[in-house]
């Protein structure tokens, strides 16, 4: 949705658009505040049409930086969609006869400069932050003086951080911090990335001509491997992500193994195997070791219930009653009573609990509860 970007000079521009909406936070930094989304609701970012002031304000809050006075200090990207993610956004509507350039995007992290006691600092979203104070050590004076510049301009250089320190799914040799935007603080337009190659003591972000067959040129950049994807920069500031399949698929698997429970999930379906070759190895280290955890508990409660199944034939007889009455009572673990009567039925002891296994990675709570049985 194409949309004149709200002019933002105060944080009082911004409040009454976010008022009791709890996917917003307003943090209180040494100097500064951050307005900053932590969560997506289906309406958080949802607009009613170009002239929804509220909705296009929701828009900025993705980390929105004022000073000690209330005044506009920094103003990153709005949120902006992949193609095809919202109606305004699919693909037979979007107009490419519009003027538009093509821009790598980088898989880093958003960096931009603020003030803090006077001092130019740089921060992430919500602020100073170990990776901003990563990307730091990189600035020489003469980048110093063009932050500064730019700053007493009410004007947001924008950088992404990339580092091998640093890494979502791409990998970079060296860390860098290269200029992908500038905007104004009030307004909310961008320049025109273009005039300051070579011009300015930072790398430019790489850009290409205009898109003239859409489709084939989505077809293509899905099909690409080794990069996220572009930035369809329109000259009215408006942008469009496109990402290549190859990192789609990485980045949600990625995602899915960063939960122990997840992780789980693909052992006992036995799909592990298949996201393996899709990881880096920190995050192949990382699921090695929960598979094998998760293979050591559930020996231990084999060896648990078998132990207690002997019990139930040679101490009572195979007699439920008996187990109920004089058995039970005794288990340190309740969820083992079921499993001993299911065996005493003739139920296999490996295919239950691996059964049981399946039902709990569902939900996380069952889970959690499923952990603590098998310690």
């Amino acid at each position: 949705m194409n949309y004149k970007f709200p002019e933002i000079r105060t944080i009082n521009d911004v409040l009454p658009h976010i008022e009791g909406r709890t996917e917003f936070i307003v943090a209180e930094r040494e100097g500064f505040t951050v307005v900053n989304y932590v969560v997506a609701f289906p309406d958080t970012f949802a607009m009613t049409g170009p002239d929804d002031l509220s909705g296009a304000i929701r828009r900025e809050c993705r980390g929105l930086i004022f000073d000690d006075q209330g005044k506009i200090m920094s103003r990153p990207y709005h949120k902006f969609f992949n193609v095809n993610e919202r109606d305004e956004t699919q693909a037979h509507v979007l107009d490419l006869t519009q003027p538009h350039i093509v821009m790598d995007k980088l898989d880093g992290s958003m960096i931009r400069p603020v003030r803090q006691n006077g001092i130019i600092r740089l921060a992430t979203k919500m602020g100073i932050t170990d990776v901003a104070l990563e990307a730091e050590k990189l600035l020489t004076d003469k980048q110093y003086d063009f932050l500064d510049q730019t700053m007493n301009w009410s004007l947001t250089p924008i950088f992404e951080y990339v580092s091998p320190t640093n890494k979502i799914v791409v990998n970079y040799s060296e860390p860098k911090l290269i200029l992908t935007g500038i905007r104004d603080n009030v307004r909310g337009t961008y320049n025109d990335l273009r005039t300051f190659v070579g011009a300015v003591p930072f790398e430019v972000v790489k850009t290409n001509s205009s898109i003239h067959d859409f489709g084939a040129y989505l077809a293509f950049n899905r099909g690409e491997t080794d990069r996220e994807g572009d930035i369809i920069a329109f000259a009215d500031g408006h942008r469009l992500k496109v990402k290549n399949d190859w990192y789609v698929r990485i980045h949600k698997t990625k995602d899915l193994v960063r939960v122990d429970r997840n992780v789980v999930d693909l052992i006992i379906n036995e799909e592990l195997d298949d996201v393996r070759s899709l990881l880096d190895q920190a995050d192949l280290d990382r699921v090695n070791e929960v598979e094998t955890n998760f293979w050591k508990d559930f020996a231990n409660v084999e060896d648990r219930l078998a132990g207690l199944m002997l019990i139930a034939r040679t101490v009572y007889g195979g007699d439920k009653k008996r187990v109920a009455l004089e058995l039970v009572p005794n288990l340190l673990k309740k969820t083992d009573a079921s499993f001993i009567f299911k065996m005493l039925d003739g139920k296999p002891l490996r295919d239950m609990l691996i059964d049981h296994v399946r039902k709990c990675v569902g939900n996380t709570t069952r889970y959690e509860e499923m952990v603590e049985w098998m310690k």
